[in-house]
């Protein structure tokens, strides 16, 4: 097998979600009885990769949101690699960036990590802040009552 015409580019978990929606609206619109049925496993792969999609971050962006992070991310070199893994991951500290960012902190320095991390978060915002706040405050609470039940076994 040959493929005559290769098209490749990078694609974001955002682009994914909304053709995986549009497909899914258009599957809907035709009718059960017709003979455009898909094979069972394409229904369920579908299924799955819009299910873990919609717990993404990509879930709540929008396209606007996207190119204006790629046009304030312009000024620093990143990769195309590197500025998509941000757009699916949307960091939210600094150590995430370093995680991202191939060969960081030889690349820049603190007060450059700062400016990226403020363009991120300026232009995706998260919805999903005080859901982790809630967790983070949960596992605190959840650490310190294990530490008391030690402390009365002593």
């Amino acid at each position: 097998m040959e493929v005559l015409d290769r098209q490749e580019a990078l694609v974001s978990n955002y682009e994914v979600l909304i053709v995986l929606q549009e497909e899914d609206q258009r599957h809907k619109k035709i009718k059960p009885t017709s003979h455009a049925k898909y094979p069972e496993n394409v229904s369920t792969l579908k299924f799955e990769a819009l299910q873990y999609l919609n717990g993404t971050a990509c879930s709540t962006q929008s396209a606007a949101q996207i190119a204006a992070l790629k046009s304030g991310l312009a000024d620093y070199d990143l990769t195309k690699a590197e500025v998509l893994q941000i757009i699916n991951l949307r960091p939210r500290k600094p150590v995430e960036l370093y995680l991202i960012i191939e060969e960081c902190e030889e690349r820049f320095d603190e007060t450059t990590i700062e400016e990226i991390m403020r363009a991120i978060l300026s232009a995706l915002p998260r919805d999903d802040d005080d859901e982790e706040g809630e967790e983070d405050g949960d596992e605190e609470a959840q650490s310190e009552g294990e530490m008391d039940v030690d402390q009365d076994h002593s």
